[in-house]
């Protein structure tokens, strides 16, 4: 029953902040993803769960491509590798002792922060290899295009999971899901 009912929250959540929606333009959210995954590895560790979110980030995009006319931009070839990089942060997460403030902090903080670059880094570099700008430029371009998106895309991921952190120190009956898993 946690399971479903974490998978209602986030998928809600995820529909709220995937920056598709304007019904929360006032309040712009970081995209609540990657923290759904970090809590699926690390408190529910069920593949099922991870398909579910990656089913339905994709499912979210493709909607709101479809029926609210987003651009279809980051529809590349590339797109098919960001699946992958969510299963990846959903997989590695499972060796977090814990989504919270705890002694673990440190361990844990870098471990988030590793995945969450690596993810960044691979999903961009696959947009990248797809895009025109790769096209024309090579990769003289990357540096400068790494430089201009990481400081506009990773600390808004970075700051919500560390919210998520927040909130989860705070819900101690989820570990107890942990150590039934």
């Amino acid at each position: 029953m946690k399971n479903i009912l974490f998978l209602t929250l986030a998928i809600i959540l995820m529909i709220a902040t995937r920056g598709h929606t304007s019904w929360l333009s006032v309040v712009h959210l970081p995209d609540f993803t990657l923290p759904a995954l970090f809590i699926a590895g690390v408190y529910f560790r069920h593949f099922w769960v991870a398909l579910t979110l990656i089913i339905s980030a994709v499912a979210i995009d493709n909607y709101a491509i479809v029926h609210q006319g987003v651009s279809a931009n980051c529809i590349t070839p590339a797109y098919s590798f960001l699946p992958l990089t969510y299963y990846a942060v959903f997989y590695f997460s499972k060796h977090l002792t814990a989504l919270k403030i705890d002694p673990s902090l440190i361990k844990n903080s870098a471990i988030i922060i590793a995945i969450t670059l690596s993810q960044w880094f691979l999903a961009t570099l696959s947009y990248y290899l797809f895009t025109n700008t790769f096209a024309e430029k090579g990769f003289d371009g990357f540096g400068e295009y790494v430089a201009t998106w990481s400081v506009v895309e990773i600390p808004p991921t970075l700051s919500f999971i560390i919210v998520t952190m927040v909130v989860m120190s705070l819900i101690p009956q989820l570990e107890t899901e942990k150590s039934l898993a």
